[in-house]
């Protein structure tokens, strides 16, 4: 049986422990989450971000994920989807400078959303 990249990557996430990331991934994925933060809080009172959070509370999930600024949780997927419009509004995501098109902030609304409803702290994230 072949192995397909998207295994072998999976398969690589899921052996990777924190203690095998170096000081240098960490401070930067930090600087990630912080700078998407900030990205939301710059957006908060911006059109899209006040439908998707408007939008995104309809649902709601005892252990689901907060939407950003408020203390209500919603399903995974629904604070996943507002919190990440807040993050990408702007698209101020500039910690982050590389031959790539995509910003790791794309991922950070889902990773943060999914840690809060399994209970995972930052070395689990």
């Amino acid at each position: 049986m072949k192995t397909t990249l998207a295994h072998q990557l999976a398969d690589y996430g899921c052996a990777l422990r924190f203690e095998d990331l170096s000081k240098e991934v960490v401070h930067e994925v930090k600087r990630r989450v912080i700078d998407s933060l900030g990205c939301a809080l710059g957006a908060w009172k911006e059109e899209p971000f006040v439908m998707a959070r408007r939008v995104a509370a309809d649902f709601s999930a005892k252990h689901g994920s907060t939407i950003f600024g408020t203390d209500h949780k919603a399903p995974p997927d629904w604070a996943a989807f507002a919190n990440g419009c807040g993050i990408r509004y702007f698209d101020f995501n500039d910690t982050y400078l590389s031959k790539e098109p995509a910003h790791p902030s794309d991922n950070i609304s889902a990773a943060l959303a999914v840690a809060e409803s399994v209970g995972a702290g930052g070395r689990e994230l």
